[in-house]
C-alpha cells in the first residue's frame, strides 16, 4: 500500500477517536471555512466539537459528490473544512467511517423532511402529494447530498446496504400507512400490501437515481405528477 493510500484509508495516528453526535445533518452550504484550525475559543468544548463535526461533514458531502468515493481524500475534506487532519481523526477512524456517519445523517434528514411534509396535512391525497414533492424537492434543492445518497454510497461497500434497507423500510411504512388511511376513508379501492408498496417506493428511488446519474437533479420535481399518479392508479 502506498503512503498516499495509507493516508487516505488509514486509521488515526493519535489516540482513541472522540466521536460526537449532532442532532442535525450538515447544512447544504458550499462555503469554505474561514481558515484551518480557527474556531471560537469562547465556546464550550462540546459546542466546538459539534461545530467541527458539522463543518467536516459539510465538506465531506461536497467532496464525495464532486470527486466520488474513489477520488476523495482526507486532505481534500480537511482543506475544505479549514481544519487539520488531527481534528478529522478525532471524529472518524478513517474516510469510510466519515462517509458512513454522513450517510446516516443524510438518510435521517431526508426521511424527517418527507415525514414532516406528510404529517402537515390530513387528507390522504394531500399527504401523497406533499410526500412525493418533498422527496423530489430535496433532490432538486441539495444535488450534492442526493449524489452521495443515491450514487457514492453504492461504491463504498456492503455495510452501507443495511442503512439503505432501513431507509427504504421507513419510506415504505410511510406509504403503507398513507394508503391504509386512504382505504379506511373509502378513497382507495384496494388495501395496501407489502409487495405493491415496495414496488412503488423502489420506483420512486429509481426515478431519483435517474436524475442524479444524469446530473439533472434540479429537474427532479418534474417527475412528481407521474409518481403521484402511479400510486393513485395502483390502489384506485
Amino acid at each position: 500500500m502506498s503512503r498516499e493510500s495509507a493516508k487516505k484509508r488509514g486509521g488515526r495516528s493519535n489516540g482513541k477517536a472522540k466521536k460526537r453526535a449532532v442532532s442535525e445533518p450538515p447544512p447544504p452550504s458550499g462555503d469554505r471555512a474561514p481558515g484551518r484550525g480557527k474556531y471560537d475559543r469562547g465556546a464550550s468544548a462540546d459546542i466546538r466539537q459539534k461545530e467541527q463535526l458539522r463543518r467536516l461533514l459539510d465538506a465531506a458531502a461536497h467532496t464525495f459528490a464532486e470527486k466520488g468515493w474513489a477520488g476523495a481524500t482526507v486532505e481534500t475534506i480537511v482543506s475544505r473544512a479549514g481544519m487539520s487532519r488531527r481534528t478529522f481523526y478525532e471524529h472518524f477512524d478513517d474516510l469510510r467511517e466519515c462517509l458512513l456517519v454522513l450517510h446516516q445523517k443524510i438518510t435521517k434528514a431526508a426521511f424527517r423532511g418527507v415525514e414532516t411534509a406528510v404529517q402537515s396535512v390530513d387528507a390522504p391525497p394531500d399527504m401523497l402529494d406533499s410526500g412525493v414533492t418533498a422527496l423530489l424537492g430535496g433532490i432538486a434543492m441539495f444535488p450534492h447530498i442526493a449524489r452521495v445518497m443515491f450514487r457514492e454510497v453504492r461504491a463504498a461497500g456492503p455495510e452501507f446496504e443495511k442503512i439503505h434497507e432501513q431507509m427504504m423500510g421507513r419510506f415504505a411504512k410511510l406509504v403503507f400507512d398513507g394508503v391504509q388511511k386512504s382505504y379506511d376513508r373509502g378513497i382507495a379501492k384496494l388495501p395496501p400490501d407489502e409487495l405493491r408498496v415496495f414496488a412503488l417506493v423502489s420506483a420512486m428511488e429509481a426515478v431519483g437515481m435517474r436524475y442524479v446519474m444524469r446530473g439533472e437533479e434540479q429537474k427532479a420535481l418534474e417527475a412528481a405528477p407521474i409518481l403521484i399518479d402511479m400510486v393513485r392508479r395502483t390502489f384506485a
